[in-house]
């Protein structure tokens, strides 16, 4: 795992090996620049903001950022992960899904 940091906020990116840094940042996505510490705005909104409608998957976000949906075949890790506090968290998994965590509601979506 390292830190990457964009926009004011730490990204978590998970992975085992250091030499993969590039290839799983690559892999994983370019990290959304819409996110930004210095926004009032919760994650989420700064999300619709962004990309306008979001349209909403159904599924469950574990504690550590699973996202386990009957959709799917298996259980999604995330690749990357924010939390900025008051804010809320991001998780991003491979394949452009996104979820979304607060304190009010879980919103899981894809961005291509």
């Amino acid at each position: 795992m390292f830190i990457h940091h964009v926009n004011g906020i730490d990204w978590l990116v998970i992975t085992a090996f250091e030499e993969l840094k590039t290839i799983f940042i690559e892999e994983a996505g370019e990290i959304p620049f819409c996110f930004s510490t210095a926004s009032e705005l919760k994650l989420i909104d700064q999300a619709k903001r962004i990309y306008g409608y979001l349209p909403t998957l159904s599924g469950v976000i574990t504690d550590t950022g699973t996202f386990q949906s009957k959709d799917n075949e298996e259980d999604l890790n995330p690749e990357l992960a924010c939390l900025v506090e008051g804010r809320g968290r991001v998780f991003i998994y491979h394949g452009g899904f996104v979820a979304f965590v607060d304190d009010e509601q879980t919103f899981i979506t894809r961005m291509d």
